[in-house]
């Protein structure tokens, strides 16, 4: 076993704000770093071998992260905004990289020819607290934060925050965070669009990411999986909360909550609501484009925004593990379900009074 105690952790920890206070930023980080407990730990271990430096809960919600999660929080509720950003916001494999590719595209007078990545193009906020420091960097996308910052440390400064920083005008940000671990102005100065995914279909999903995606290494079955999810284990939890929080802004005249089955159901539809939303004028010729563009089948043949044979080269992906993009369906979950798993993940479901009352589709 190398997981480290909690009790280094928790040294790391205070470290960590002993640090943020001299770094005199606007705003004081308000929410408290909890470490999971060692035996909890243990048990996450065994199907997630690569969180040897543990998990820790954040603020009155617990939101799980990675330990490096400490180094970065408060540079990410100090953020700062400018008036034309907009932030694509979801809890992990809810339509985040189709949102991205739609609203980047919108807002970019409908350029379906870049071959700029797309997290290049739409940055990911919070990307430098999930990856895995002994992985490398983009050598393009180092060289282009050593010129920018001589003499730092990536691995500290947040190399992918930099690119969220430096990105120019207009800026579309992709976060899974939730509003309460961002900048409590963030309303006052730009918009988001607010994704959401059933829960069924969303854990399917997720299992299939942590199987894929490295820097998670599950090597579980989906069963366990599901038990992880239950217990709000997994990086980005609770579901429900951040579902929640996201819903309770819903009539914000600054946010946009939309329905991935609402997405998949009539595209042009949701398309319009957007063009509205983000004052893109587009045409209706214009939209139809945009749509063909961002079909699933089309989206899944460009490397711009499917990375997987990428980070299989790179070795940041597992082999034979399906995509990054997937199916992009909606009911693949009852492929999944068997009644025990059924049983349990209703139960959670019925246990939680956040998000009862949000209404959710798991058949198209």
């Amino acid at each position: 076993m190398c997981f480290k105690s909690v009790v280094i952790l928790e040294a790391k920890l205070l470290g960590c704000r002993h640090l943020s206070g001299q770094r005199k930023m606007a705003l004081s980080f308000p929410h408290k770093f909890q470490p999971l407990d060692a035996t909890i730990m243990k048990t996450i271990l065994e199907k997630f071998p690569i969180y040897t430096e543990g998990l820790l809960k954040v603020g009155p919600k617990g939101y799980v992260f990675k330990h490096q999660y400490t180094n970065l929080a408060e540079k990410y509720y100090n953020f700062k905004l400018r008036s034309d950003d907009v932030f694509i916001m979801t809890f992990p494999k809810c339509g985040t990289t189709w949102m991205q590719e739609i609203a980047w595209t919108m807002r970019n007078q409908v350029n379906v020819n870049t071959d700029l990545e797309l997290n290049v193009r739409a940055p990911f906020l919070e990307f430098d607290c999930l990856e895995s420091m002994e992985l490398e960097p983009l050598e393009s996308w180092l060289e282009d934060f050593n010129s920018r910052n001589p003499g730092k440390d990536y691995k500290t400064e947040g190399l992918y925050l930099e690119l969220a920083t430096s990105c120019p005008s207009p800026r579309t940000i992709k976060t899974h965070l939730p509003f309460s671990l961002l900048n409590p102005s963030l309303l006052d100065t730009t918009k988001v669009i607010y994704v959401a995914r059933n829960p069924r279909d969303t854990c399917v999903s997720f299992y299939h990411h942590h199987r894929l995606v490295k820097v998670n290494k599950y090597i579980g079955n989906f069963d366990e999986f599901v038990d992880f999810w239950c217990q709000d284990l997994l990086t980005y939890s609770p579901y429900l909360s951040h579902l929640a929080e996201g819903w309770s802004m819903r009539d914000h005249p600054k946010v946009l909550f939309l329905f991935y089955e609402d997405m998949q159901e009539d595209i042009m539809r949701e398309l319009r609501k957007l063009n509205d939303f983000l004052g893109t004028s587009l045409r209706e010729e214009e939209l139809k484009v945009v749509a063909e563009h961002v079909k699933f089948a089309n989206m899944k043949s460009r490397s711009t925004c499917n990375p997987t044979a990428a980070g299989i080269h790179v070795g940041r992906f597992e082999k034979n593990e399906g995509e990054f993009v997937r199916k992009g369906i909606t009911g693949d979950w009852v492929n999944y379900f068997t009644p025990h798993i059924e049983e349990k993940f209703s139960a959670w479901l019925k246990s939680s009074k956040e998000a009862k009352n949000i209404p959710m589709k798991y058949r198209n």
